[in-house]
């Protein structure tokens, strides 16, 4: 069945409003995040942005969703292992490392942020544990996840080099993966 025009309209609408709050996400942050500033871009009432998304916390966590459903379209490397795979996350998440900052600095006093937040950590652990699977014993799977997580959040916090959040990353991974002699996979 076709669609009306009012949801394809509002479908429109919806994914402007997302691409210039994706802009300046990336450019300023947050703070440069302005319904009324969004609202004037596009030619619309500011009412009118809050009839799509009811507060400035709602639109952030939608264009912040949009950033990284783009990333996971562009699809990691399927060759080069776990390693490789992370790696090339890690890359794609320190493009957005100010964003991400400040998604985790906001949920503190946001509660739709907050649940987004806590969603987004579930999924990071689900996606780690299911890469990690292969290699790393089940009962030991939830600590390597940590450990991965603590390590990745490590090295996009101290701003190293890409060639040294690759070196610092694998070295994790290698680590983690590594099966002691006389242990068995998974």
């Amino acid at each position: 069945m076709p669609r009306t025009r009012t949801h394809t309209d509002r479908e429109t609408k919806v994914a402007e409003i997302l691409e210039a709050a994706d802009r300046r996400l990336r450019e300023g942050g947050y703070d440069a995040l302005s319904v009324a500033a969004i609202a004037r871009e596009l030619g619309l009432a500011q009412n009118a942005v809050y009839w799509y998304f009811p507060s400035k916390d709602h639109l952030f966590v939608a264009a912040v969703e949009q950033m990284l459903r783009d990333i996971v379209a562009r699809k990691p490397p399927g060759r080069g292992g776990v390693a490789r795979q992370v790696m090339w996350f890690t890359d794609q998440l320190y493009e957005l490392q100010h964003v991400r900052a400040a998604l985790y600095d906001r949920a503190r006093c946001s509660e739709v942020v907050a649940r987004f937040a806590a969603e987004l950590d579930a999924a990071w652990r689900r996606m780690l544990s299911h890469a990690l699977a292969d290699s790393v014993p089940e009962a030991e799977r939830p600590m390597a996840v940590e450990a991965l997580i603590a390590t990745i959040q490590g090295v996009l916090l101290q701003e190293h080099s890409a060639a040294e959040r690759r070196r610092l990353i694998g070295f994790a991974v290698e680590r983690l993966t590594r099966v002691p002699e006389g242990r068995e996979r998974g």
